[in-house]
Parts: C-alpha cells; sequence; structure tokens
C-alpha cells in the first residue's frame, strides 16, 4: 500500500494542473487499528505542463529550445506488518520547447 503525490515548483508563464490519480481502494493496517486509502497495484502518474500563450509569454520563450522544471515525488510505502518513513525524491526535468505554428510560417509581428 502506499501514499503518493507530486509537486512541481512555481515556474513564470508554466502552468501545471493537478495530477488526476487512480482511485485509491481501503485498507484495513491493523498494526495502527486503522482505515486507510491505499493504492495496491503498479499505476503511472502523469503530469501535464502548459505553457501560457499570452504575448509577453511568446516573448519570454522565443528562441529557447529548453525549459528546466523541478519538483518532488512524496510517498509512504507500507506492508502488511510495517509503515516505512515518509520519503521525498527529488525531480527534475528538462523539457523541449518549439516555436509554436504562427512563428513557424512567418506570421508577421
Amino acid at each position: 500500500m502506499n501514499h503518493v503525490s507530486s509537486t512541481i515548483e512555481p515556474a513564470p508563464l508554466v502552468r501545471a494542473p493537478p495530477i488526476h490519480y487512480p482511485r485509491s481502494q481501503p485498507y484495513f493496517f491493523k498494526p495502527l487499528n486503522e482505515r486507510v486509502p491505499v493504492f495496491q497495484s503498479p499505476f503511472a502518474l502523469l503530469q501535464e505542463i502548459v505553457l501560457e500563450v499570452t504575448p509577453d509569454a511568446e516573448a519570454a520563450f522565443r528562441g529557447k529550445t529548453e525549459l528546466a522544471l523541478s519538483g518532488a515525488l512524496e510517498y509512504q510505502a507500507c506492508d502488511d506488518k510495517v509503515c516505512f518513513n515518509p520519503a521525498t525524491v527529488p525531480l527534475s526535468w528538462t523539457l523541449k520547447v518549439r516555436p509554436n505554428i504562427s512563428e513557424r510560417i512567418g506570421r508577421p509581428r
């Protein structure tokens, strides 16, 4: 069973909508006499990243080929007898940035 959450550090002109997690399952953890929501099967998390499409954002991203983002994955793993200490793993991504279509076809400015 697991607890898991992911965060992305705020970045100018970038939005990271909330992640949609799979449905958890109720689990009775006998050592603590407690019911907790858990994930008992492997799953994948998908984080959408949205770049703003305002004139200011277009100017800020113009000429850039990469965007660096950072964040963290927090989790707590348990088995039938013990829950391990919660852990946080730092994450980083370098995303490729492409010009928008209007720039590629030479839209007049």
